[in-house]
């Protein structure tokens, strides 16, 4: 197959699949990565399936972990799914390069030189065995504001509310924006914060609630 699916990521509902003309309205979708040109698309189940293979879906680093899908507005617990892939050094490894070197570099300035040459290693090739264990010793011990479940959590959080802020009409965004500075000031996002998120992102169309 020409294709690798290499993560699940978050999209909105106005997003196309790249490889047919159906709408990815589960809010999450597979990013599928050309093996020849390295170019990436995004793809629901069926076709990325059909475009990398059956099995392709299992086992791949998931960004999605703190958004619910669209017909689930509540529960679910912080971590997201569990099961043996959960636990998959590679995977987790993964995660938290992409997290920390690609998705919240600029708001955090989360980047660590060491863990930025294992991402571009991992741009063009695949990671060794000692590679995905240095990186997940660097996520063990690093603070709480930077593990990984946190950083999925605000990268979860931050996506949404950019949503949701070009959705509103001008003057309805002044809590979301503010919430989204002190987020990205104090590196996390508190119980008493993502409750009162949530409710201001429940009555906007397209937008889901968070865990």
């Amino acid at each position: 197959m020409p294709y690798q699916v290499i993560r699940r990521d978050l999209t909105e509902t106005t997003r196309k699949c790249d490889f047919c003309p159906q709408y990815l309205t589960s809010l999450k979708a597979y990013v599928l990565k050309d093996l020849e040109t390295g170019k990436l698309s995004y793809a629901g189940p069926t076709c990325a399936k059909n475009n990398a293979g059956e099995g392709s879906t299992s086992g791949i680093p998931d960004l999605t972990k703190f958004t619910l899908s669209k017909n689930h507005r509540e529960g679910g617990s912080p971590g997201g799914g569990g099961g043996a892939s959960e636990v998959d050094p590679e995977k987790i490894a993964i995660e938290y390069l992409v997290l920390r070197e690609c998705k919240l570099v600029e708001e955090l300035n989360c980047s660590y030189s060491v863990l930025k040459k294992y991402y571009e290693k991992y741009s063009t090739q695949r990671l060794s065995e000692s590679d995905i264990r240095h990186i997940n010793n660097i996520a063990a011990k690093a603070p709480d504001n930077l593990s990984r479940a946190v950083l999925q959590r605000i990268y979860n959080y931050l996506f949404w509310i950019d949503v949701a802020v070009e959705k509103l009409p001008v003057g309805k965004t002044d809590f979301l924006v503010g919430v989204r500075k002190t987020i990205i000031a104090k590196g996390k996002i508190s119980e008493k914060q993502a409750s009162s998120i949530n409710k201001c992102l429940e009555n906007i169309d397209g937008v889901p609630q968070l865990k």
